[in-house]
């Protein structure tokens, strides 16, 4: 199933396929136009975290920083000006990088979150973003 995260619960919406990984994440790319998201998202990882955070505020950054960086996880929001997450996130598989996906988004409409499921996205998580979230995003993540 595909978890979308609401405020501080979760439900269950679309079943996905999605392989295991076993090597443990590091890199860590966050994509989204606000930089007030982007630092939101950095405040709120676990003091203990062992990522480094590479941000990208559109397509052509994100395109140069994963194929510099090779993230295991791709954090995207869903509302950006030129290309929405769903669509950096395909530029970003058709460019052959191996990651998984998260999008990050106020916008949780069923279609989107069909659109996630589509590209094997590993969850949908609600804006706006706390320490719970973060934790709960990195968990399912992982696992």
């Amino acid at each position: 199933m595909l978890p979308v995260f609401h405020g501080n619960r979760k439900t269950e919406s679309v079943q996905v396929k999605i392989p295991k990984r076993n090597k443990l994440m590091k890199n860590i790319l966050i994509v989204d136009d606000s930089a007030t998201s982007r630092m939101l998202f950095k405040v709120n990882l676990p003091k203990d975290h062992s990522y480094v955070i590479h941000e990208s505020k559109d397509l052509a950054s994100a395109l140069r920083l994963a194929e510099e960086y090779a993230p295991e996880l791709v954090v995207l929001d869903y509302n950006m000006p030129d290309h929405n997450g769903i669509e950096v996130a395909q530029a970003l598989m058709d460019a052959g990088i191996n990651a998984r996906f998260v999008l990050l988004t106020a916008n949780t409409q069923q279609s989107v979150v069909e659109d996630a499921k589509a590209l094997n996205f590993r969850l949908v998580v609600e804006k706006p973003i706390t320490s719970e979230k973060i934790a709960m995003l990195l968990a399912e993540a992982d696992g």
